[in-house]
């Protein structure tokens, strides 16, 4: 009787262990899920301050072309008139060659 009483206890004791091996490996699977959303909140977080640093860039590289454009308008008038003074006298020696 002690030898089927030693092999259920035996049993038992395989099928606990068993049980733990079980919660142990769910342990660890939810301490990596844990440890990958984290390392996935700290790329998007390094994304997010990427993306705010490019639309203050844009916005200050916006701000200058357009005080340059503003700054530059003579000039283009300048080159404007000079071109279509070039322009006119082509034409002009053209219709009276």
């Amino acid at each position: 009787m002690s030898s089927s009483l030693a092999y259920d206890r035996e049993a038992q004791n395989d099928s606990r262990l068993d049980d733990l091996a079980s919660k142990l490996s769910s342990l660890r699977q939810v301490t990596a899920d844990i440890h990958s959303q984290a390392q996935d909140s700290s790329f998007l977080q390094s994304t997010s301050e990427a993306f705010s640093s490019l639309a203050s860039s844009i916005k200050q590289s916006s701000t200058r072309l357009s005080r340059s454009s503003v700054a530059a308008y003579p000039v283009y008038k300048t080159v404007g008139f000079i071109l279509g003074s070039v322009l006119f006298i082509y034409l002009v020696w053209k219709l009276l060659g």
